[in-house]
Parts: C-alpha cells; sequence; structure tokens
C-alpha cells in the first residue's frame, strides 16, 4: 500500500552528526541551561558516543538500518540547528527567556528519547532493530501483522495500520495522537516508540481510550516536563493537599512519574510499577494522595477503564423488542444459531451475531456480511441489552450519541420471520462442516445498515470522550460554546513545537 524509499548513509553524514552532538556536549554555564536530567551536554555527549559505537561496530548493511540510521540522523542534524541557534544569542528578548529556556528543556527530553531509541535497536552498536521484542503481546502481533520486521514506519502508513484495530479518526485527535506516539518528533513511528506507547496506555483492548482519557482530556497530564519542573510547578498548587500531575518518566521510558501534593504539603514524586496508569490513579484516590489533577476540584471517573468488556452497548428499540416477543423469541440471541448471545458487530454495515458464528462463515469463504451481502471490513465487540429502554432515556441517549434510528422495514420483519435456520457451529473445533445458510431475499437497503432494525446505539465511552477532546483541543465547553480557561486553544500537554526552523520567541 506504502512506497518503501531505500535510504542509503554514509559516514560522512554520520560523523557530520557526531561532530555536532560533540559541539553540543561542551556547551556549559549557559543560563538557558537547567542543571538537572536530562542534561543537554550530558544526553548529547552519549549520543555521540553511541553513534561512534555503531560506526565501529555496524557494518551498514541492512537496509532497514540505512532506512532508520537516515532518518533518525537527519532529524539529530535538525534539532542541533535549533539548539545552537537558541544557545548562539548573546541577548533574548525580555520577555522570552522563560520560552526560549522551556525550548532548550524540550529539545534536551527529545534528544533523550532518541538515545534510548538507539540504545535499544543498537544495543552494543549492533542493529537489531528487526528483532525488537515489544513488551505486550497483543502490541507485538499487531505490529508484526501489520510491518513484519520493520523498525521504523511514516506515520501516515502506522495510522492506516492502527485505524483498522483502533479506529483513530482524523483532524484535531489525530494530531494530538501524532504527538503523544512520536517521541522523537521526526514524523515516524518506530517500533520502541510503538513499544512505549502501548505500555503508558495498556491495556490494549481500550488503548485509545485510554489514551483519550489520561492524555488528552484528563487535567493532569503534562506532556515534556523534568522532575525539577513538577517539582516548580506543584508549589503552586501546596495549599492544596492532594493535587498532583503525572508525565512519561524520563529516566524510565513506558512508565508514568506521578507528582502530589501531601497531606503534610511535601511534594513528593513516584513511579507506579507493574500497574496500568489508571489503576495507580484509582487506587492513590482511594488512598486520598491523588484527589486534584492539577489541582482542579473535580476528579475524573476512571472506573469504566477498569471494566473495558461492556463494550458499545446497543439497545433494542420497542418495535424489535414487540416483534421478538411475538416470535417467541428474544433479540439478543444470534439469529443464526439461534444458540450463542450475539456479541460482535459486523463492520461497517453494522449487523449482529455472534463471534462463533462469524468465524464460521469467515472459514467457509464468505467476505461478505451473512445478512445484506455488504463486503466485511472489520468488526467490534458489542454488548448487547436485553431489555428496551424508557422513551425518554432512549432519546436521550440519540441526542447525546447523535446516532441515527431507523424504522423496521417490511423486508426486515419478513427477513426475521422467514429465515432459514443454519446448523448451530461446534464450538472450538478448528474446522467447520458447513457455512451459514444464507437468506432466500434480496440484500438489505445498505441505507439501513448503520444502525440496522431499528437499533438505538448507546454513546460509548470512546464517543463520549471523543466530544470531550474536541472541547478540550479546541478550548471550549459543550454547552455554551465558550472557552475553557483552564486550556489553551491547542493545550501544550498533547503538542509540541516540531522544531524545525526558528524558535517560537522570534516570531513578530
Amino acid at each position: 500500500m506504502f512506497a518503501h524509499r531505500f535510504h542509503t548513509m554514509d559516514r560522512g553524514t554520520m560523523n557530520k552528526v557526531i561532530r555536532e552532538m560533540e559541539h553540543l556536549s561542551r556547551i556549559s554555564a549557559v543560563p538557558l541551561l537547567h542543571r538537572s536530567h536530562p542534561y543537554l551536554p550530558d544526553i548529547t555527549r552519549d549520543t555521540s558516543d553511541h553513534l561512534k559505537l555503531i560506526l565501529a561496530k555496524g557494518s551498514l548493511t541492512d537496509h532497514r538500518q540505512h532506512e532508520y540510521l537516515h532518518v533518525t540522523v537527519h532529524s539529530i542534524l535538525r534539532k542541533a540547528a535549533h539548539c545552537n541557534e537558541i544557545l548562539g544569542f548573546n541577548w533574548v528578548p525580555q520577555g522570552a527567556e522563560s520560552v526560549a529556556r522551556r525550548n532548550l528543556t524540550k529539545l534536551s527530553l527529545i534528544f533523550s528519547h532518541i538515545l534510548a531509541e538507539l540504545k535499544a535497536l543498537f544495543p552494543g552498536g549492533k542493529f537489531q532493530g528487526n528483532t525488537y521484542k515489544i513488551s505486550k503481546p497483543e502490541a507485538s502481533q499487531f505490529w508484526t501483522n501489520t510491518f513484519g520486521q520493520r523498525c521504523l514506519v511514516q506515520w501516515s502508513e502506522f495510522r492506516a495500520g492502527l485505524n483498522l484495530v483502533h479506529p483513530v479518526g482524523s483532524g484535531p485527535l489525530e494530531s494530538a495522537l501524532h504527538s503523544t506516539v512520536d517521541l522523537t518528533c521526526n514524523d515516524y513511528v518506530s517500533v520502541f516508540e510503538f513499544d512505549i506507547f502501548t505500555r503508558l496506555f495498556q491495556p490494549w483492548n481500550t488503548l485509545l481510550q485510554n489514551w483519550m482519557l489520561l492524555a488528552v482530556t484528563h487535567p493532569g497530564y503534562m506532556a515534556f516536563l523534568t522532575y525539577d519542573e513538577v517539582r516548580e510547578h506543584l508549589k503552586s498548587h501546596i495549599q492544596k493537599p492532594g493535587s498532583y500531575i503525572f508525565r512519561l518518566s524520563c529516566t524510565h521510558l513506558g512508565q508514568w512519574a506521578i507528582g502530589y501534593v501531601t497531606s503534610k504539603r511535601d511534594i513528593v514524586q513516584t513511579i507506579p510499577h507493574d500497574k496500568p496508569l489508571y489503576v495507580a490513579l484509582l487506587e492513590g484516590e482511594k488512598e486520598g494522595l491523588y484527589l486534584h489533577p492539577n489541582g482542579v476540584s473535580n476528579n475524573p471517573d476512571l472506573s469504566e477503564l477498569s471494566n473495558p468488556s461492556a463494550g458499545p452497548k446497543v439497545q433494542v428499540s420497542q418495535e424489535q423488542w414487540d416483534l421478538y416477543s411475538q416470535m417467541g423469541s428474544s433479540f439478543e440471541l444470534c439469529k443464526i444459531c439461534v444458540d450463542n448471545e450475539k456479541n460482535v458487530r459486523i463492520k461497517p454495515c453494522g449487523h449482529l451475531l455472534c463471534n462463533d458464528c462469524l468465524l464460521a462463515w469467515q472459514k467457509s469463504d464468505g467476505h461478505t456480511c451473512p445478512f445484506c451481502r455488504c463486503e466485511i471490513h472489520g468488526k467490534e465487540e458489542v454488548h448487547v441489552l436485553s431489555q428496551p429502554e424508557a422513551e425518554e432515556q432512549i432519546t436521550a441517549s440519540s441526542d447525546a450519541s447523535s446516532s441515527l434510528t431507523f424504522d423496521l422495514t417490511k423486508e426486515e420483519e419478513e427477513w426475521i420471520r422467514q429465515r432459514p435456520l443454519p446448523p448451530t457451529p461446534v464450538s472450538g473445533s478448528s474446522s467447520v462442516a458447513s457455512a451459514p445458510s444464507m437468506p432466500s431475499t434480496p440484500p438489505l437497503p445498505l441505507s439501513h445498515s448503520p444502525t440496522p432494525f431499528g437499533l438505538q446505539v448507546v454513546p460509548t465511552l470512546t464517543h463520549r470522550l471523543q466530544l470531550q477532546a474536541n472541547d478540550v483541543i479546541f478550548g471550549r465547553t459543550e454547552a455554551s460554546g465558550g472557552t475553557l480557561n483552564r486550556t489553551p486553544p491547542l493545550p501544550p500537554r498533547i503538542r509540541w513545537d516540531r522544531h524545525r526552523g526558528k524558535p517560537p520567541f522570534h516570531s513578530t
């Protein structure tokens, strides 16, 4: 689907980037530099040393190695030029010192991420990017199935691949996701960066829900902060014990660091080990430690992340309920095997059946929906509600989700009443004796496919988070359309400068 360009990496370019790193490593006593980790001279010196090791022990013959080094060293050169431009001024415009210092800190963190990636993909100087092991099994299987043994893919290709299993969407949310995943700011995603992202926002089955709730809409998330900056930030909330913020750990990539104000008004920072962030935040809330994210009184409810099995909820309409009652059947039963409950929805047509029947149908070379013959592009797990909601609840749910509702057509009703019943597939069997029988009636009109048979779709956590995320990104409230006082039009916590061209304080 995507064309891959073959890059070559020569020793001259490698030596040039090494010289640039050595130049930055000799910078000291600069007022704009904080003497804390990650300290820019230390990071650039270590980067220079590791690049020398790659030159000494790497053969530079693997084309995947060539592609990675080509992208990485040119990214380093751009960021080094940005650093030199900031540091090269003897005088910074009044009021721009903090902006320049913040940019240098972000560049130091990005260089730190690049160094960690180089060490992970070139341990001991030898390229092992094609055998890098992703920590989470589901994430590892996705990367292998989608990108093979490649260690680096362009953002557009990564987004297209991820969209097949976790719909990303487009617009501001895609940009926010890009900023979160692309730690090294080069418009590519490495296998190392993907590993970090999936470890931070585990578990895999609710990956983007976790990301939206923890990194987009949560007021406690802070991107590109150092240990010292967290302490300085929390000093403004020192009189409000339980105030907390969290960030990516600089020293332990793939783990979170939480800073909070104790009951004694001390500032403590901790790294929760061996547990997802939302679990640590829920436990801290119960213990009275994490109560006020960034000093805000209302703590986001993370309890839905601890119960991901519910999935999108599908609500039967009253008319559909009455029809099934007349038939002596129930809506939640799969209408192919009439044994299991419906638990998957076919994409894009939206028809429901059980996973066993769908697998049996696909194993028998069925590439279209067994109900409407629409081509199958994927599936999602759903939870079918067995009782219709009250009319006012259905109306509220429909309004909240902005979903369309369709009336039951004669073709649909006739299909339900007269459909032939196929044999029940054998659970756990590796082979399927016969495919599910197909109805003899014509395929249903695709205009009815988004919510078939008059179904109401209850808004999911993902849908609610998308609405909330758009409000945060655009700096508005849903009710009034006004701006949120605590959030700028494009929050810096989900975005960073691309570190190309002039630093922000040059703008006029």
